[in-house]
């Protein structure tokens, strides 16, 4: 059964709902490449799943007759399989589906999509890294990275942050998706009230993705769908959003709705007791407001840390009423106007710091292997000097991250600086210059010299032995950089 995301995805921009801005500014940077290459090679389309990024890119290289070099979740995520699909097809010429040379003198191109870029590389492969920055700055082709978390990816590279244009999709209208059901339902012969085409593009939360979806799995052995029919779906797409869910704790008096509001969140508490906290002082503006609301928090926090320690999950629900009805009865007068609520600061940090840890915890494990200790003492007794050394000694510096088979993240880490600055690169260069003067130099078609024992010469019966001293042996020599 072919699937009616693909039987119905639009194959040109302007068939494509909403994010009227970002599709022009798309269309502009694609034009920018038929006096060559601009100045910025690459393109991040941005946003949640579902609303239309991969289908923008088909649909551009479509409108303007460009081939397609396709990465998406289907593929082997490591650096060998980007560097084989995406960097080769990014540095050279192309073909046609039928085998016509396509010259990108005549303006002819071939598109480089990598979709889910932000999943492209995992902990397992952190080379992943240097080929997607290589794509960017090298590329002779058109390249979009499609993300859902475009933070994830940036935050790996200066140069992925530094050498891309960024555009944001956003939600669809829940009337505009009900348009797109509308036509797809009378296209397949299906009687569907205004009703239920309202109620399903609404529980989609802007998912043009999610709406088809189940629309499709309605139709499946029936003509005619009902408003009954829905319910079948569960709640799946229903849950509120978390900004939607602090509007209504924030602004509303009502302790039933602020309760309600965080129940149908798929998060647990100590998550979005953190929202809470970063944005009572956005939301309150009135200083005992914000006292009162920081105190219902802190008993939150209390019953969150006793079902830390007690492993007792019933207090889990005295808690989410401390955080919403507390925090939203707190108020001592109605705030209006619009708020900008914010992503957990504490979580930022931390996601910052995620990949630096993943480097401190991996190098720890090699350095306490090597010095038989454990990690933790690596890191507590051995760092500090170990670091020290690392910096200040360049032979020390080579020979340990040859011996401790040290990754880029590790050695950024010693060196605090980023993977892939050239502080890094300079170490990985220098201990291949030294690996390459060490190698012998012997040809391998040069036959080796025949080892013979020399005889002793024959002597006269009775002629005395002659008086030699003992050869002194030589001295070793070190061979290369890394023996001692």
């Amino acid at each position: 059964m072919v699937k009616w995301t693909e039987k119905y995805r639009p194959k040109r921009l302007d068939d494509i709902i909403g994010n009227s801005k970002v599709k022009e500014d798309l269309l502009k940077w694609a034009n920018s490449w038929q006096n060559g290459p601009p100045k910025k090679r690459a393109v991040v389309l941005m946003g949640d799943p579902g609303i239309g990024k991969t289908t923008a890119a088909l649909a551009l290289a479509n409108d303007l007759g460009w081939q397609v070099v396709e990465m998406n979740a289907s593929d082997s995520r490591n650096a060998e399989a980007v560097k084989n699909v995406a960097l080769l097809g990014a540095m050279g010429e192309t073909f046609s589906d039928t085998g016509e040379f396509i010259s990108s003198k005549e303006g002819q191109r071939k598109l480089i999509v990598l979709d889910e870029a932000d999943n492209v590389f995992g902990r397992e492969d952190f080379g992943g890294v240097r080929i997607i920055a290589q794509i960017i700055i090298n590329t002779r082709q058109p390249v979009i990275l499609i993300v859902n978390d475009w933070y994830a990816l940036k935050k790996r590279s200066s140069v992925i942050g530094s050498k891309v244009i960024t555009l944001s999709f956003t939600k669809p209208r829940s009337t505009s998706i009900a348009k797109v059901l509308r036509f797809i339902a009378n296209n397949e012969d299906l009687t569907v009230s205004d009703e239920v085409i309202r109620k399903m593009s609404e529980r989609s939360g802007g998912d043009v993705r999610s709406a088809i979806n189940d629309l499709q799995s309605l139709a499946i052995g029936r003509n005619t769908i009902e408003l009954k029919d829905i319910s079948t779906l569960g709640d799946r797409d229903v849950s509120s959003t978390i900004f939607k869910s602090l509007a209504t704790v924030f602004h509303t008096g009502n302790c039933k709705r602020s309760r309600e509001a965080f129940f149908n969140l798929d998060e647990n508490p100590e998550m979005l007791i953190l929202w809470v906290d970063q944005n009572i002082t956005n939301a309150y503006r009135d200083p005992r407001d914000v006292y009162a609301a920081y105190d219902a928090l802190s008993r939150a926090d209390i019953y969150l840390g006793r079902v830390k320690r007690k492993q007792y999950y019933g207090l889990w629900g005295y808690a989410n009423d401390m955080m919403t009805c507390g925090v939203s009865l707190a108020k001592t007068r109605e705030y209006r106007g619009y708020v900008k609520y914010q992503f957990p600061s504490w979580l930022s940090k931390m996601s910052r710091s995620k990949g630096m840890r993943d480097a401190r915890d991996g190098f720890a494990a090699r350095l306490g292997k090597h010095t038989h200790s454990s990690g933790k003492m690596a890191l507590q007794e051995l760092l500090p000097y170990f670091r020290q050394l690392y910096v200040q000694d360049r032979e020390f510096q080579l020979t340990m991250t040859k011996r401790l088979n040290l990754t880029e993240e590790q050695v950024g880490f010693l060196l605090e600086a980023k993977p892939d600055s050239h502080k890094v690169k300079h170490v990985f260069d220098a201990i291949r210059k030294v690996e390459a003067v060490s190698r012998p130099s012997k040809k391998d078609d040069e036959p080796e010299e025949e080892q013979t024992e020399s005889l002793p010469e024959a002597k006269e019966p009775g002629t005395p032995p002659e008086d030699k001293e003992p050869e002194e042996p030589e001295p070793e020599k070190q061979k290369n950089l890394f023996d001692f």
